[in-house]
């Protein structure tokens, strides 16, 4: 006489135990590890390029007030000169970050696998979504990147209308970004050895340009950072007058026309009103489990 095997009907409540904290934990740092703009986070008062803050007590829809400071640009006074009265105003603003609902999950029934080992489903789940997180939140930012107004054109080029060919990522463009970034007074990064930096996110096309300029290849044989453990030098291509080069290609190139991005300290913001989550979900007498995730953030531009 056989006896059959007992069923587990699965529900949402031994679903859910299947999903600890840990699982959270695991999620959000996979995703911080996979992000590309993660590595550029600093809370407020940091000089970060990407200044984060997280308020768990805020809900979808509300507003995170991050606080930044300008740098200051008064002479100050020398001698025996008077100071009282001629002190500098100390120039504080604020961004207004409008949080909002990302949200995604994967399902799995019955019909897929004979016997569905739930745990599997999670673990397996737990890298997909930790990346879907992390390109999501990337490529909003890069989308905010793409809005900025200011704009500075490769050779001789004047506008987008009058590039051409020739007019591809070089050393001299470098040093025309760097111009303006000191003109504009911009933010400039902490090496930490002592030097000043400002970063430049380039497409893999103009990261092929340039490796093709000699002033490049000069550079690097002879001047380029070794041994630096700054974490703003991680993941670069290398360092030429002050800026560091990234490559990632959520740089916009439409019709093979690139648009690089340049950045100094406090340049955009993120917050999170939650953080990402893994949420369960069980179907239809337990015949499908969803796995997924959700998250509250936003992400903006500093426009001042």
């Amino acid at each position: 006489m056989s006896t059959l095997n007992p069923t587990t009907v699965a529900t949402a409540n031994s679903i859910d135990q299947a999903v600890p904290e840990l699982w959270n934990a695991k999620l959000y740092m996979q995703a911080q590890r996979e992000m590309f703009w993660a590595q550029f986070e600093g809370e407020e008062g940091s000089g970060m390029p990407v200044i984060r803050k997280d308020d768990l007590t805020k809900e979808a829809g509300d507003v995170i007030h991050i606080q930044t400071l300008k740098n200051l640009t008064g002479a100050g006074v020398t001698g025996e000169s008077t100071l009282q009265g001629n002190e500098e105003k100390l120039s504080l603003t604020q961004t207004d970050l409008t949080i909002d609902w990302f949200r995604h999950a994967v399902a799995i029934t019955k019909r897929s696998k004979q016997r569905i080992n739930f745990d599997f489903v999670v673990q397996a789940a737990q890298p997909l979504l930790s990346k879907l997180v992390a390109k999501k939140m990337d490529d909003d930012m890069f989308t905010k990147f793409g809005t900025a107004t200011t704009a500075l054109f490769a050779g001789d080029a004047t506008s987008t209308a009058t590039l051409d060919a020739s007019d591809t990522l070089s050393c001299a463009t470098l040093d025309k970004i760097k111009t303006y970034l000191g003109n504009a007074l911009a933010m400039p990064l902490s090496g930490g050895n002592g030097q000043q930096y400002f970063g430049i996110v380039v497409h893999e096309f103009d990261a092929y340009n340039l490796r093709r300029d000699s002033n490049w290849i000069a550079a690097q044989r002879d001047a380029n950072l070794r041994g630096e453990t700054n974490p703003i030098f991680s993941g670069s291509m290398g360092v030429y007058n002050g800026m560091i080069i990234y490559v990632n290609n959520g740089v916009s190139n439409a019709a093979s026309k690139s648009k690089c991005i340049a950045f100094g300290g406090e340049t955009a913001f993120r917050g999170y009103g939650m953080m990402p989550s893994f949420v369960t979900q069980v179907y239809d007498y337990g015949f499908e489990i969803g796995v997924g995730m959700e998250a509250v953030y936003g992400q903006a531009l500093n426009n001042e």
